[in-house]
């Protein structure tokens, strides 16, 4: 559990790790103190092995703001904070070119957010932190190209949150936490190519989420993880190609779970384990 707390909370914090770092293009918004219907353009291009940076900050009961970050060229950078009482906010990160990193932290209270983050060509990274009573949030990630990585982190009270995971291409990883009494939360992953990796825990008294992950290619794994007193939750696998393997493991009075495993291709692995007082859990392997 204390490797999971750790995920989350380097989610939370990926916009704050990276100020110190040296930058070729450099740019600042701050919207803050209750500055409301604000519109916000960043576009920043650049060839070479330069580094673009983009900081977006929007905080402090600031609401219904509209943010567009357009970066083109290698080595893009891109850190969205919606933190204390913003709600409403609108903010679209299109990244086109190689090593790109996007970080989106809604915390505190923050609800009613739209974040779309759009990762065209390689070495993608996205980074997605919904936390501490954030609420009815909408995050859509769309990755195209290969060694993709998004991870999503929801947690410390954060419910009825909508978050799209879609990536294209092989090498993709797709990793998602819903941990510390974060319920009802729905999340959609979609992978379609060879080598992918998706990792999915719900824990610590989080109920009633709903979880579907989609995987199509070669060589797929699927690991899905509900414990410590998680109920009520449903997660649907579907893999369609060759070489599957899925892991599911319910434990530690995580009860009245639906988990479901269709796999389509030869080669194919499942293996479930329900454990430590875990009770009236439904669990549909389905092999072809």
């Amino acid at each position: 559990m204390k490797r999971m707390l750790l995920f989350f909370a380097a989610v939370l914090l990926v916009v704050g790790a990276t100020m110190a770092q040296s930058k070729d293009n450099q740019s600042d918004v701050t919207i803050s103190d209750g500055s409301d219907d604000n519109e916000v353009i960043v576009k920043q291009t650049l060839y070479g092995n330069e580094l673009n940076t983009s900081e977006v900050s929007i905080n402090d009961n600031s609401d219904d703001n509209d943010v567009m970050i357009e970066q083109e060229g290698e080595d893009l950078e891109s850190y969205v904070d919606i933190d204390e009482n913003s709600s409403n906010n609108e903010v679209n990160v299109d990244q086109d070119d190689e090593e790109h990193t996007s970080g989106v932290s809604i915390v505190v209270n923050s609800d009613h957010n739209e974040v779309n983050v759009n990762q065209d060509d390689e070495g993608q990274e996205s980074f997605v932190g919904i936390g501490f009573g954030s609420d009815y949030n909408d995050v859509d990630v769309d990755q195209d190209g290969e060694d993709n990585g998004s991870f999503v982190g929801i947690g410390f009270g954060s419910d009825y949150n909508d978050v799209i995971v879609d990536q294209e291409g092989d090498d993709q990883g797709s990793y998602v936490e819903i941990i510390d009494g974060s319920s009802n939360n729905d999340v959609d992953v979609d992978q379609d190519g060879d080598d992918n990796i998706s990792f999915v825990i719900i824990a610590d008294d989080s109920d009633g989420n709903s979880v579907e992950v989609d995987q199509d290619g070669r060589d797929l794994l699927s690991g899905v993880g509900i414990a410590d007193d998680s109920n009520g939750n449903d997660v649907e696998i579907d893999q369609d190609g060759r070489n599957h393997e899925s892991f599911v493991e319910i434990y530690n009075d995580s009860s009245d779970n639906d988990v479901m495993v269709d796999q389509n291709g030869n080669y194919s692995t499942s293996d479930v384990e329900v454990s430590y007082g875990s009770d009236g859990n439904y669990i549909d392997v389905n092999q072809k």
